[in-house]
């Protein structure tokens, strides 16, 4: 028997991502290195990632000709109809079509009457929620003949979350090669967050020593293939893709000490995830004696974290349900992830109901005076199956339901404070500035900054890499916005 997972994506259009865009911001489908782990070792798995490979060539159509059955990830909104279309070409060459992910899941928990339209008629069977309790049972069923329409998983435990099966995709295109996961759900409860209606709200904690074991694998097969210098330095980051990884900090400050263990047998390991800004001001008992969650981090080699800072107002963060966001400690807890040498990439959200036309530039000045190495802005989402979502179309706000938009780079929902036109316009304009050439030298090069980076090998190496992420982004953001605008 043999299965093809594809993970689907959108391109052809002048404002979309490139597969370069793609390549240098993604990361490789942990999904599909966990599907991989589920799978029976007498069963073939390929997978097709079309931000790497586009579901065009010789090569993917010959692995669908071969293939018994094909299984479909649909984790991200916008990707809907692209994964329909395939699974439209898939049955007319026969083939069996399974779907699965957080927006199927979404779809069938919240807007069943959009599952019966979108997702049924393409898929002869779906995965709700995570798969890792019923993919064996799918296989066997399918393999009987006995295929059944929807199969529920739950929620797992932790030992039932195996090690992934990292290599059985390519990841050499991709910046970040490896991410690994050590938890899963978050007790957060953001307005505009599906990680609580796929994931649920109990945080749960793989045991440490498997993570751990994961992640030495994956720095053994680097030392193997004898790759050296910066190659070597790529291949050996290790991307956490946990929601927020230090929630749990007595699970958090185990696993760093762990992790220090690793970096002291691979001195090029160093790893990034996410989390808040409030983790790094915290302390913990372990091991007879306080330990601070920075020092942890500093010595496991953590090297970069993603933290979702959304919105440099109170008001607006209140209105998103992210209360625990401690707008007037922003600076200073920047400022002790910067002295811990950790860089910060923040996620940034305009169009929220406390913004009104200010918000660019605020956050503008915010991520420079602050020296943020990388942000992720988007325009604010409303996704199916979020809180958002349900408060926008009972108060009729839903102004675009076609799932291909919900990206964050076009406005869907009326805007309490300004016109969507006005939103989208500020927002490109805020992703070109930021990522200008003064706002590069203001937040990266500064004479400090400079001298930090001359003291050694390894920081100058960090510091020119940042400069070349941000110059990449600056390409992405003034393409996009030079396409989204011509004509107009």
């Amino acid at each position: 028997m043999r299965i093809l997972f594809v993970i689907p994506e959108i391109f052809g259009k002048a404002e979309s991502y490139t597969r370069k865009d793609l390549a240098y911001i993604g990361f490789p489908s942990l999904t599909a290195a966990v599907i991989a782990a589920l799978t029976p070792a007498d069963i073939a798995l390929d997978v097709v990632d079309e931000a790497i490979s586009p579901f065009a060539g010789p090569e993917n159509i010959a692995l669908c000709r071969d293939a018994d059955l094909v299984a479909i990830s649909l984790n991200m909104t916008y990707k809907a109809k692209r994964a329909a279309e395939l699974a439209r070409q898939f049955r007319e060459l026969g083939k069996r079509v399974i779907f699965g992910g957080v927006h199927v899941t979404s779809l069938y928990d919240f807007h069943r009457e959009r599952f019966e339209k979108e997702i049924a008629p393409f898929a002869d069977a779906v995965v709700i929620e995570e798969a890792e309790l019923v993919w064996p049972k799918l296989i066997e069923d399918f393999q009987r003949g006995t295929l059944q329409k929807i199969y529920r998983s739950g929620r797992p435990e932790p030992r039932d979350i195996p090690a992934a099966k990292h290599g059985v995709q390519d990841t050499r295109a991709f910046l970040v090669k490896n991410s690994v996961q050590a938890t899963r759900g978050c007790p957060f409860n953001c307005d505009f967050c599906s990680v609580t209606s796929f994931n649920g709200r109990v945080f749960r904690t793989r045991d440490e020593g498997a993570v751990i074991l994961e992640v030495r694998k994956i720095l053994e097969s680097v030392e193997r293939s004898g790759c050296r210098g910066v190659e070597k330095f790529s291949k050996s980051f290790v991307a956490f893709v946990d929601d927020n990884i230090a929630f749990n900090k007595n699970y958090f400050a185990r696993l760093c000490l762990e992790l220090e263990k690793v970096r002291s047998d691979f001195p090029a390991f160093r790893w990034g995830g996410q989390t808040t800004l409030g983790v790094i001001e915290k302390t913990v008992e372990i091991g007879g004696r306080t330990e601070k969650l920075a020092d942890l981090m500093t010595r496991s080699g953590c090297a970069a974290m993603f933290v979702g800072i959304e919105s440099v107002s109170k008001a607006s963060l209140e209105s998103v349900g992210k209360n625990f966001n401690q707008t007037e400690r922003f600076s200073e807890q920047i400022g002790k992830f910067h002295d811990c040498g950790i860089m910060l990439n923040a996620g940034m959200i305009v169009g929220l109901d406390g913004d009104d036309e200010s918000v660019f530039d605020g956050i503008f000045e915010f991520l420079v005076k602050n020296k943020v190495e990388i942000s992720l802005i988007n325009i604010q989402i409303p996704l199916p199956g979020t809180a958002l979502y349900r408060r926008y179309k009972k108060e009729g706000r839903l102004i675009d339901d076609d799932w291909e938009h919900y990206d964050g780079r076009r406005v869907v929902f009326q805007p309490s404070r300004m016109t969507p036109e006005r939103l989208e316009r500020g927002f490109f304009e805020l992703w070109e500035s930021l990522y200008s050439n003064v706002s590069i030298i203001e937040r990266l090069l500064s004479p400090a900054q400079i001298c930090r980076a001359l003291k050694s090998p390894a920081k100058l190496l960090q510091t020119c890499s940042r400069v070349r992420m941000n110059a990449r982004y600056g390409e992405i953001a003034s393409r996009i916005k030079a396409a989204r605008f011509s004509g107009r």
